[in-house]
């Protein structure tokens, strides 16, 4: 947008250049740069309004915060310019009038090399001696035109509007000779990047992309890769691997950088899986497929299929990942012992283990075990004595199982092979979560996700350990920890972020906080393979019984019970069904209790005949769990023999203390706290003492208070006054009903209102997302609804009257 030499803005700015040149009182201003939030309060000054916040995003970038530039910036973006406005363009162009030609050079060779750059390769790239360079140098500093950043030889422009103008004003060819220069420094002496070799190897293979050089960018790209690979950086890797792609298909070459195309495929599928993208992987793998003849190289094609067969089943293409390992081992039968074999012989394993068929999967890890052992492939080993530990606590083996976990986190350590130490910690937990050792699993797991970070896995299988780990903490009664957990690895993308959903839904279920336990449950359902589906479906189901809303959780308990049916047909695997029939037994109790009290016998025994087929598998379960006990079953077996007595309409108060017992050993403090009220209500109905109704429910009151349990609390609450029964400690006016709001006159719900004090701020719906730990999609609905709700078609328009009405108080 082109302003007239008398518009606001224009001689303030002429003013602030010139006396820049000279210092003073504009120098002092320009040091005090605004932060974001600095920035949104000035638009807000010149626009009378909250601005979007995408707007503020795009002026705070290129005016750096500077107070001076915003005004002329923000009248360009709002006129859907991406270019400098010229009269701020012609001011700072006016800067460098009679600079000589050495400080033009040096400033031209900083803009386009996008970051500081050190004194000796400035040197190499512009070809000045020492006489002339110093000279040049001098020059752009003492006009402020370049600085040098502290306790170091590299130079900076020091604004990015500055570079921004530059830049521009290089002809293509000055733009592509300065990129060549670069390249050739680099390449020569590479030691004059002054940076790790990741970040060396990146800005190598973007000089000689910017130089129209594409022979000698391949490689590079592909050089970027394998190093930002080797740093962890996979999703830098990604980037660089797909611009190799590109590049490979307009070059006729065999190999490049030590690869030929179908292993560039393959590193940007594991590197594109690495960073989350599986949907892409699996394209990638299936070109690479594609590319190879699988009859003149099995063990390659092999390979692939492998690792297509996983990304398959990530996918949750159960099926096809199945077909594709089963033809992975079709291509190497007969073939000798390899490392490769051992393999997809370990992957196969991996598979058949995570789909619930242990039967089958023991036998094929014990064959990639001996074909590892003979190829001498210790991460393969390891990788299969792993998942033979998870089947070998299937069959209720825990310490041969237990003392394998240990011994494949031993050889992966000894192997070098980061993938695998990093899953053991996924399955210890599980093992040790089923032992009974719950405590002992969660500080695993803290320890795997530490471990996770530090080797650049954890949105990958770090991602998966924390998901454990955050149902470690929840259940485990640590329920701050798990907030930050799910809250901080929530605000991106991962493998394991329908685990890390659920455990987030789960918190909110037990807080009280329904309507966002929802969202965080249908987003972990949006994204779960249908294999783990099954702890959405338990905590769906939890979730509607304390609403009260039956019908809904009866759809959630079939849900779940049919998936269980479809898992362990035989009913081999108790720990997938037990947790189910407490849960199908409180709906019937619940149901039962309510028709009794409206003496609607009828729906009584429609309750009961309900029931029926649940309190048969149960008793067929019990008689099982007899002989591989696992403590978490037991406990659910003991807590669905109390909810049983509560639907037969005498609750029995020895089956309850039985289960607070059980689960006080285990060290789960809401399920005993749940246990307790149910032995105190049934206490009160046989008419004991009250000081025992008090001693049972005191407990479970203060446990209530201390996690935040505000549903559970309610009802203490509420049979303690029905029961007239004293608790020691004050109800909390923090789940006391809130009184009625402005918000809630609106109709805005407590996550809408949070939601539209961060849309005043001028929050994008990422930001938003991140901060309140829902996805941005989830985020825009949510804004969808506001601007709905107070009859707006705008963001300013609604952050305008939540200013006016008080709403937002941040």
């Amino acid at each position: 947008m082109t302003h007239r030499s008398d518009e606001p803005g224009t001689d303030w700015l002429r003013s602030y250049l010139a006396e820049l040149d000279r210092g003073g009182r504009a120098r002092r201003l320009e040091l005090s740069r605004l932060d974001r939030a600095g920035t949104a309060a000035q638009l807000v000054g010149i626009l009378g309004a909250a601005p979007p916040a995408e707007l503020v995003e795009v002026v705070f970038a290129r005016s750096e915060g500077n107070p001076f530039f915003t005004e002329e910036l923000l009248a360009a973006v709002r006129a859907g310019s991406s270019t400098l406005p010229a009269t701020l363009g012609d001011l700072l162009r006016s800067r460098l009038i009679g600079l000589p030609d050495p400080s033009i050079q040096v400033l031209a060779a900083v803009a386009v090399a996008g970051r500081p750059v050190p004194h000796r390769l400035l040197a190499a790239v512009t070809g000045l001696d020492d006489a002339a360079l110093l000279a040049g140098l001098r020059a752009a500093v003492g006009r402020r035109l370049l600085v040098v950043l502290p306790d170091t030889d590299e130079y900076e422009v020091r604004h990015a509007l500055l570079r921004e103008v530059v830049a521009a004003d290089l002809l293509p060819g000055e733009r592509v000779r300065l990129h060549a220069r670069f390249a050739v420094a680099l390449t020569g002496q590479p030691e004059l990047a002054a940076a790790s070799p990741a970040v060396s190897a990146a800005e190598l293979a973007a000089h000689w992309d910017a130089a129209g050089e594409p022979d000698r960018a391949l490689p590079a790209r592909v050089a970027a890769g394998l190093a930002a690979a080797d740093a962890h950086a996979f999703a830098e890797a990604a980037g660089h691997y797909r611009r190799a792609l590109e590049l490979w298909a307009r070059l006729p070459v065999g190999r490049a950088g030590g690869l030929d195309r179908v292993d560039l495929l393959g590193r940007a599928a594991e590197a594109a899986a690495l960073s989350g993208a599986t949907d892409h992987a699996i394209g990638l793998l299936e070109q690479a497929l594609d590319g190879l003849a699988w009859t003149v190289e099995p063990v390659r094609a092999a390979v692939l299929l492998g690792r297509l067969g996983f990304h398959r089943f990530r996918a949750d293409a159960e099926a096809d990942a199945l077909a594709a390992y089963e033809e992975a081992e079709r291509l190497l039968a007969g073939a000798p012992p390899s490392a490769e074999r051992a393999r997809v012989l370990a992957g196969h394993g991996l598979l058949l283990m995570l789909t619930f068929r242990t039967s089958e999967a023991i036998p094929v890890c014990e064959e990639a075990i001996a074909v590892a052992h003979q190829a001498g492939a210790g991460a393969e080993e390891a990788d299969a004595l792993d998942t033979l530990a998870c089947c070998l606590v299937d069959q209720g083996d825990m310490e041969r199982s237990l003392r394998l976990h240990r011994e494949a986190r031993r050889r992966a350590e000894t192997a070098g092979a980061d993938e695998i130490v990093v899953r053991t910690y996924i399955n210890l937990t599980v093992s040790l979560e089923l032992a009974g050792r719950e405590r002992e699993g969660t500080d695993d797991a803290s320890e795997g996700l530490e471990r996770a970070r530090r080797l650049g896995l954890e949105g990958a299988w770090g991602s998966v350990v924390a998901g454990n780990l955050a149902d470690g903490l929840l259940q485990g009664g640590r329920w701050a920890a798990c907030d930050r957990l799910t809250g901080e690895l929530l605000a991106g993308d991962s493998w394991g972020a329908s685990r890390l959903h659920a455990a987030r839904g789960g918190l909110l279920t037990r807080r009280g906080d329904f309507p966002a336990a929802r969202a965080q449950l249908d987003r972990s359902l949006e994204l779960s393979p249908e294999a783990f589906s099954d702890i959405v479906w338990l905590w769906l189901a939890e979730l509607a019984l304390w609403e009260g809303h039956h019908d809904d959780a009866e759809a959630a308990v079939a849900q779940g019970l049919r998936w269980c049916a479809q898992r362990d047909p035989e009913g081999k695997l108790p720990q997938l069904s037990a947790p189910w029939y407490p849960l199908a037994l409180r709906l019937a109790a619940d149901r039962a209790e309510h028709a009794a009290a409206s003496r609607a016998a009828g729906e009584v025994a429609e309750a009961r005949r309900w029931a029926a087929p649940v309190v048969s598998a149960l008793e067929r379960l019990a008689e099982q769990v007899s002989l591989t006990p696992f403590p978490p079953v037991n406990c659910s077996l003991l807590l669905a023999s109390a909810e049983r007595s509560r639907l037969g309409g005498r609750s029995d108060p020895e089956r309850w203390r039985a289960a607070v017992a059980a689960w006080e050993r285990l060290g789960r403090p809401y399920e005993a706290a749940y246990a307790r009220f149910r032995q105190a209500e049934a206490l009160l109905a046989a008419r004991a003492p009250r000081a025992q109704v008090a001693t049972t429910l005191g407990p479970a009151h203060r446990t209530a208070v201390a996690l935040g349990a505000a549903p559970l609390r309610r009802e203490i609450e509420q049979l303690a006054r029905r029961g007239r029964t004293p608790l020691e400690d004050p109800v909390d006016p923090t789940v006391a009903p809130e009184a009625p709001s402005t918000a809630t006159s609106l109709g805005l719900t407590r996550r809408e209102t949070e939601v539209l004090a961060l849309v005043a701020e001028g929050r994008t719906n990422r930001q938003i997302g991140q901060e309140l730990f829902i996805t941005p999609k989830t985020a825009s609905l949510h804004v969808s609804r506001i601007l709905a709700k107070l009859g707006v078609t705008g963001r300013g328009e609604a952050a305008a009257i939540a200013h006016r009405l008080g709403l937002v108080k941040r």
